[in-house]
């Protein structure tokens, strides 16, 4: 009887550890006092693309036809339109591009080579004032080129070794994806 006893006091410690264990493992007594209801909601009507940037596929380098005359404004021209939601201030536009200067055509960087999208969170002050307002309305697997005046690209500071100060730039923009600001 006392063997009996025993063991089922063995047993019933056994089983209080291991739901102690299962608990702690679990978070149940981490002591983040963050809640889970604290969460952001998802709203699943709004469809995002949630494949890696190092996933998207590549799409060709495309030719930079280079403007008639260097711009003094922006120039915004979808090469191809895209499909879904128009990009916003506050989304993350994630592209392929290559740039030129406008004056000549010279090559002065492109993602197509290296093999990995550029995010360009809108707003944010992150690149160029040209890029800033020339992507807002993009679509995702839109083509755009942008011809950019020098006082809304690098002005009289020139960038690397290619751009000049005063450089005009042009660049074709393909838009890999969107994401919603927010998600």
């Amino acid at each position: 009887m006392k063997r009996n006893v025993l063991r089922w006091s063995i047993g019933g410690v056994l089983a209080l550890g291991a739901v102690v264990l299962i608990a702690w493992i679990g978070g149940a007594f981490d002591n983040d006092d963050t809640a889970s209801t604290d969460l952001p909601t998802i709203d699943s009507t709004v469809p995002v693309d949630s494949t890696p940037v190092e996933t998207l596929p590549t799409p060709p380098k495309p030719d930079v036809v280079i403007p008639d005359e260097l711009p003094t404004e922006l120039v915004i021209t979808d090469l191809v339109e895209g499909t879904g939601e128009a990009a916003q201030v506050g989304d993350t536009v994630v592209v392929h591009y290559v740039g030129v200067r406008s004056e000549d055509g010279v090559e002065f960087d492109n993602s197509y080579d290296r093999g990995t999208p550029f995010p360009v969170a809108l707003g944010s002050g992150g690149v160029i004032q040209g890029w800033e307002d020339g992507l807002i309305g993009v679509k995702v697997g839109g083509q755009r080129q942008l011809d950019i005046p020098a006082d809304l690209a690098y002005g009289d500071e020139g960038r690397g070794d290619i751009i000049r100060p005063g450089d005009a730039l042009t660049f074709v923009v393909d838009v890999m994806a969107i994401t919603p600001s927010g998600e």
